[in-house]
């Protein structure tokens, strides 16, 4: 090559020399700064994950906090605390998606068909003729049972070709999940059959979730032995696990709630932010209401492992916290006393209506800050069954026909008010001017609006002409009813108006999940429902969607008249009714020119573990309705006479008690749920009672399904609360129910 081509090269050489160096060093600067991010600003992470590799963390749950009434001290009052217990679980992890498709699948076409022979069974139930229904409402209980039974039987067998078999071990799971519980089934003494069925039940309720394969504790060498052996026992671990238990049991049943491991949606949420899936948090009640105290924090057991992933002896642990102990309102004794009393009146009575068990509720109530102080709701069970509970067990204990044990009736259910709802009517009257404390009405057995029924007063009894205060203290029908139908053309409807003003149409603002919020009938009402059975039936090709009236009917003036004495459309809670009574408190027995309505509440405060007070919940503010003091004076005056005066409906319950220390106002009320025509009784008994005593007050209702007459099932249980309260002798206040016109 000649000089003159070295020296045209060159700068090409160079160019091209010069480009790989920058290359090169942009490449080694890139590696150097991520190694020096890496080592330097990472350094710590990256240190904590290595160190993190070499430890298997193990949660150690937190206890739960009690639960406890308004005076438990020391174990006593003590609604819900905590059992200690070794589980064996089988993780969700381990469970196989093929096993869980199965599962699931099933689960739905299980539940198909049992949908499907509840349909058939209530098609097979409803009567074909008039004659037929009044034949079926004449049975007694016992023959209903029967015909309830004979009608699921003859369903099941007419469906029997779409019946879904059993998922059996030996077919249906995978061969790895047979190995795994018939290792487990030797250890436990139990079949793997059995393991299965619990794996399935468990699966179809939560399928992301453990399943408990063992109902009682495993002694501690059969711990000690699985723990030693992970790889003859994949996905099983054996744990100390806090049960709820439930020192009273069915004490109050409905109100505590029940907990469960966290959801996938429930992860999303900020409320349970830092949990993670396999904690178990309040699902319902109290429980849920008040989870963040009760919830306390998980500890943590790290082991250190080697590179072979065996123990090297170290362990490190973090104690769990135990969570906060709540105190409610609640007074433990006046519940039982409650509850008692329920039981006692309804016992196993089946529902005329329905043909269903019979329920009832108690709601008792400080009038003052709405404080409950009772509150019970029959049938009712342990819910400690549920902490490990098979799905066949949970459909019997939560179904209708066992009259849902888990239902609260006293915030939930919704029912007419009877003669209760009276008070409404009188300060609606009042109010308007249609009538005054001194004008009488009333008079005759029965009462007839042009074309419209007759009105008649129950047992068809002639009061005569009377005021305000004596139609409440014998509960006049014929009064309220002319009351009604001359409040029905009138501007504003007053009616409707001081129905919501007392609160029955909306929810009260317990501290409970569930609340019913009540219906209140009139025009506009009627109109919105007959749009939603409409669409309901074009949705659903039936003719009736849960409709009372026929479907286009319009409020009528004879609507208003049954709305007066607490009939028709008029739904409303126990709860409501005992707060709308307690609008009539007033302190130190000085009649004031307003109605109070305190919001109900059951948590009263937070304490550490150990009693020490941590934070009191604030009372509610009361909802306040200008009410003049003489219009209150009257209604109170007809309370108290209903309960202590000649011909007072509820005279009778209260005899013997002493009225000049604890001056009592009450209400009987017996609400018709079923057609009279066919001669079969069919009566809803309430009663409200309230004492205004400055030191102590209360306000107690009660109702029981297919009681009779208010002063029949109802009374006899408020006036034992109330002589449990105030501490009269049973022998002087036997509270022996009564019956009679209401």
């Amino acid at each position: 090559m000649s000089a003159h081509d070295r020296r045209t090269s060159t700068p090409e050489l160079a160019l091209r020399i010069a480009a790989f160096g920058i290359i090169a060093f942009g490449i080694f600067a890139v590696l150097f700064l991520r190694l020096w991010f890496l080592q330097v600003l990472q350094g710590d992470q990256y240190t904590q994950q290595a160190n993190e590799n070499r430890a298997r963390v193990v949660r150690i749950a937190a206890p739960r906090g009690t639960i406890v009434d308004r005076n438990g001290q020391d174990g006593a009052g003590t609604f819900v605390d905590n059992k200690l217990s070794t589980v064996v679980t089988l993780q969700g992890d381990a469970i196989s998606q093929i096993d869980v498709r199965t599962i699931n699948g099933w689960g739905q076409r299980r539940g198909r068909h049992d949908l499907a022979v509840d349909r058939l069974t209530e098609r097979l139930l409803a009567p074909s003729s008039a004659r037929d229904e009044r034949r079926i409402r004449l049975l007694s209980p016992a023959a209903r049972q029967r015909r309830q039974a004979r009608a699921t039987s003859r369903a099941t067998a007419r469906l029997r070709k779409d019946r879904v078999p059993d998922l059996k071990v030996s077919r249906d799971a995978t061969p790895a999940l047979r190995t795994t519980l018939r290792n487990v089934g030797r250890l436990l003494d139990v079949s793997t059959a059995r393991l299965y069925e619990r794996v399935v039940s468990g699966v179809v309720q939560v399928s992301y979730a453990g399943v408990a394969l063992n109902t009682k504790d495993v002694s501690p060498a059969v711990r000690n032995y699985i723990l030693e052996n992970p790889r003859r026992y994949p996905g099983i671990t054996v744990t100390k696990e806090y049960f709820r238990q439930f020192p009273d049991g069915a004490l109050a049943a409905q109100i505590f709630g029940q907990v469960g491991e966290i959801g996938d949606e429930q992860l999303k949420d900020p409320k349970y932010r830092g949990l993670v899936q396999g904690q178990r948090i309040g699902q319902s009640g109290l429980e849920y209401e008040y989870d963040s105290f009760l919830r306390g924090r998980d500890g943590e057991r790290r082991i250190e492992v080697n590179a072979a992933n065996q123990p090297t002896g170290r362990v490190t642990e973090v104690q769990p916290k135990t969570g906060d102990r709540l105190r409610l309102t609640l007074d433990e004794r006046l519940t039982r006393v409650a509850q008692r009393g329920l039981q006692g009146q309804i016992g196993q009575r089946i529902d005329v209506k329905t043909g269903r068990r019979a329920g009832g509720a108690v709601v008792a109530m400080d009038p003052r800050n709405g404080e409950i102080l009772a509150m019970a709701s029959y049938p009712s069970v342990d819910p400690g069954v549920f902490n490990r509970i098979s799905a066949n067990r949970l459909r019997r204990l939560t179904s209708q026909k066992n009259g849902e044990p888990l239902f609260n009736r006293a915030i939930s259910a919704t029912y007419p008010a009877g003669s209760t709802f009276k008070i409404v009517t009188a300060s609606a009257g009042l109010m308007s001017g249609q009538i005054s404390t001194s004008s009488t009405q009333g008079a005759g057995q029965c009462l007839s609006f042009g074309t419209q029924s007759r009105f008649c007063n129950a047992g068809n009894a002639e009061h005569g002409n009377q005021n305000v205060t004596d139609a409440l203290t014998v509960s006049s029908d014929t009064f309220f009813y002319q009351l009604g139908w001359d409040l029905y053309p009138r501007q504003g409807s007053p009616l409707q108006r001081w129905a919501r003003l007392y609160g029955f149409d909306r929810r009260t603002g317990v501290d409970l999940p569930g609340e019913a919020s009540g219906t209140i009938p009139d025009a506009a009402w009627r109109r919105s429902r007959d749009v939603e059975e409409k669409a309901c039936r074009k949705q659903r090709k039936i003719d009736n969607c849960g409709l009372v009236a026929e479907l286009g009917t319009p409020y009528r003036q004879g609507d208003n008249v049954n709305l007066s004495v607490g009939q028709g459309d008029l739904q409303m809670t126990p709860l409501q009714l005992a707060t709308a009574y307690s609008g009539l408190y007033d302190r130190d027995g000085a009649v004031r020119d307003d109605l109070h309505f305190p919001t109900p509440h059951l948590g009263k405060q937070v304490e550490s573990p150990t009693g020490v007070l941590k934070e009191r919940f604030e009372t509610p503010t009361s909802r306040r309705v200008r009410f003049p003091a003489s219009y209150k004076s009257a209604i109170e005056q007809g309370l108290h006479g209903a309960v202590s005066a000649p011909g007072g409906t509820g005279t009778g319950v209260f005899r013997g008690w002493d009225q000049g220390r604890y001056r009592v106002l009450g209400k009987t009320g017996t609400a018709e749920r079923c057609d009279k025509s066919t001669g079969t009784e069919c009566d809803q008994s309430w009663f409200v009672g309230m004492v205004e005593d400055p030191e102590r007050p209360i306000v107690v209702v009660a109702t029981v399904e297919d009681g009779g007459f208010g002063a029949e099932a109802a009374g006899p249980i408020v006036c034992g609360v109330m002589r449990s309260w105030y501490g009269q002798s049973a022998k002087q206040v036997p509270c022996s129910g009564g019956s009679g016109g209401d």
